[in-house]
């Protein structure tokens, strides 16, 4: 049975260059956010990141209703969710203006050399900024890089490569003493499974389907829900053909729910569950 859920498709164009500091306000709370290209193709804010943002903010109780979902199927305990291909932290600044009650733990991820600007993104947002841990950054090697937070909910930066998990994991007898503390141990070895995991622009060439369905297979459970921005005209039907094949199923977020200028056929927000 499919969940009632709203969560459920441009070339992959820059967005109009947003001025720095807040591009969108959710539910009241600026979004501070700065690009810099120079880190890489993550380092800026692109179309389909907009549209969600965009999404967030005009459809906030939609959102948290289906996050209260979940965290219903948890028993009532807080969600932890988990951000692919961060590139400069936008969107997690967003998720977490939108429904930090909700969420315990949340992991923002990339390669190494995108993890100083996402920092520098979620420190420039106090409403984030409480939340990191207190080096802001993970490795998954140890928790004194993790640091500890007097709140019950933690924010981590963490390096994730899609599809590559350290199996060798050292851990002594491998039993998580505290659950948020040990969450980034789980992502790297493979074992964690997050209640919501979301990006955007992720699927943009055909090498990186299997690793992404990898990452999405390995680090979900069968309530999990994944939203994803992808653009029609690079994301090839091959991809959604795979999600099936890994198990998956999904559903195009209507065009009535995201703002006027991401309708039509060229954008896509999609939610994704196990089958």
């Amino acid at each position: 049975r499919r969940p009632s859920n709203p969560f459920c498709w441009e070339m992959m164009a820059k967005a109009d260059r947003p001025p720095a500091g807040a591009v969108v306000e959710v539910l009241g709370v600026p979004i501070q956010f700065d690009e810099d290209w120079d880190t890489g193709i993550g380092g800026g804010l692109w179309s389909t990141g907009l549209a969600m943002a965009k999404y967030f903010q005009a459809q906030p109780q939609s959102v948290r209703r289906n996050l209260e979902l979940l965290r219903q199927k948890r028993g009532g305990e807080s969600l932890s969710a988990l951000e692919l291909g961060s590139g400069n932290g936008f969107l997690s600044a967003c998720l977490m203006a939108l429904a930090a009650d909700l969420i315990g733990q949340l992991i923002v991820t990339d390669f190494s050399d995108h993890l100083p600007l996402i920092e520098r993104n979620l420190k420039a947002n106090p409403h984030v900024a409480r939340f990191l841990a207190s080096s802001g950054r993970s490795t998954g090697e140890g928790l004194a890089d993790c640091g500890k937070n007097s709140s019950k909910t933690r924010v981590w930066v963490m390096e994730h490569q899609w599809g590559e998990f350290k199996t060798n994991d050292d851990k002594g007898d491998g039993e998580a003493k505290d659950r948020n503390e040990d969450l980034p141990y789980q992502l790297h070895s493979g074992r964690a499974a997050f209640d919501f995991i979301f990006g955007s622009d992720l699927a943009y060439r055909d090498d990186l389907h299997d690793p992404l369905i990898s990452s999405l297979v390995q680090l979900s459970h069968e309530n999990t829900v994944a939203f994803i921005g992808v653009t029609m005209t690079d994301t090839k039907p091959v991809f959604f053909d795979k999600l099936r094949e890994a198990g998956f199923r999904y559903e195009k977020l209507a065009d009535h729910l995201v703002e006027p200028e991401f309708r039509g056929g060229t954008f896509g927000l999609i939610a994704i569950q196990r089958v």
